[in-house]
């Protein structure tokens, strides 16, 4: 097997749900050494499912076993006398750490970032929080609903609606979490990069406030630039939008004037759709409602896969509207191996998505399925940070572990 991009890596994961642990993952995937911290108890996303048809089940929620994978997992009492010890010891043995609780956990225990520095100048240390450790706001909690609200996006969402006006919603799913966990692994790779550099470590400050406005910069920029601010648009005009099919749904991005043309020759050039006038966006961006019920008509007569390559092939920017089920049969998908299996002790075999991308010479792999609750203590403890077997039945007759 081709060497792993970060051979040699080691990092330390006292993160829960999906910002931190998937941080965690995209690191350990490309081979860096992780280890996951959880409390006694585990990781909240343990909980969250979803879960087989089996139910509910620490060891099986498909949540906890995507983020985890390819870590060793530790269980570690920071409350308990001897946890701030051993973690300690982490540190000095870590090139990372990934945490995601809120600032002052680490500080109440005595860790604030001078004493990190004290104990491993070459840390690199990844905080992600709700807002940021700065500002009025750094010590709020949030979730994935309210930053989503508080980083602009929600305001849009519902976007290209019949139901503009409706309140605003939030996207399914956990973007902020995962758009989070993205961040802030670009951002340790750059900080490990940094520290070849410059022979010493950092604190690297995630805000998922600051992610999500990522994702609405362009309509920040309008507000600065035109003093607007910009809301849910109508579902059609200019580039006709959502369309049902037979069989789902398609969207078309037709709004260059070349691919309105080539989507009437679709049609069949119909001749309510044949006036030169129709190749103007101008006139289109005021006039397409007028046709858009003849264009629904006709596209209730398609099934979405066959018009989707139809339409490609000439070149229209337009696809289905995939359905989870419609995602895990995509030929595309099956061509590229994106989809991978994976076989967990207690879960059994899985398909799990796999990396968006390929690389050619040292290309990611599962190193070893989500760890167990607390799978590799004896392992970590005793091989890692040096405690003896004696040392390590006290630990946990103390509870630490």
């Amino acid at each position: 097997m081709a060497k792993s991009a970060l051979n040699g890596i080691r990092a330390v994961e006292l993160a829960n749900m999906v910002s931190g642990p998937y941080c965690g993952k995209l690191l350990a995937d490309m081979g860096a050494e992780v280890i996951k911290v959880e409390p006694p108890e585990g990781d909240p996303s343990r909980q969250c499912g979803p879960f087989p048809e089996s139910g509910a089940h620490t060891e099986r929620s498909a949540l906890f076993l995507y983020n985890n994978t390819s870590k060793r997992g530790v269980t570690l009492n920071l409350d308990k006398t001897g946890g701030i010890v051993a973690f300690r010891k982490l540190l000095k043995w870590a090139d990372v750490l990934i945490d995601n609780n809120p600032a002052q956990r680490l500080e109440s225990l005595g860790l604030n970032w001078d004493t990190m520095c004290q104990l491993n100048p070459m840390l690199v240390y990844t905080s992600i929080t709700p807002y940021g450790r700065t500002g009025p706001r750094a010590g709020d909690k949030g979730d994935e609903l309210t930053i989503i609200h508080a980083g602009g996006l929600g305001n849009l969402l519902p976007t290209r609606s019949s139901d503009i006006n409706r309140a605003p919603v939030k996207m399914g799913g956990y973007p902020v979490g995962y758009h989070a966990g993205l961040t802030a692994a670009v951002a340790t790779l750059a900080a490990l990069l940094g520290r070849v550099k410059t022979g010493h470590g950092q604190i690297i400050d995630i805000s998922l406030q600051e992610v999500i406005l990522t994702l609405v910069r362009v309509n920040v920029a309008s507000s600065r630039y035109h003093d607007i601010t910009w809301s849910r648009v109508p579902d059609r005009p200019p580039a006709m939008g959502r369309m049902k099919t037979i069989d789902g749904y398609i969207v078309v991005g037709a709004i260059e004037d070349h691919h309105f043309r080539a989507f009437t020759e679709l049609m069949g050039n119909p001749e309510w759709a044949a006036g030169e006038e129709w190749g103007s966006m101008t006139y289109r961006r005021h006039h397409l409602m007028e046709i858009a019920p003849k264009m629904d008509e006709w596209m209730l007569t398609q099934r979405k896969d066959d018009i989707h390559h139809l339409g490609a092939s000439k070149g229209i920017p337009m696809g289905p509207i995939n359905t989870a089920r419609d995602v895990m049969t995509s030929e595309q998908y099956t061509a590229r191996g994106y989809f991978i299996t994976v076989d967990h002790p207690e879960a059994g075999s899985n398909r799990y998505a796999g990396w968006p991308y390929q690389m050619s010479a040292t290309p990611p792999h599962i190193q070893r399925p989500a760890p167990l609750l607390g799978e590799h203590n004896q392992e970590v403890y005793c091989t890692e940070l040096g405690y003896s077997p004696e040392e390590f039945e006290q630990l946990k007759h103390n509870g630490v572990v």
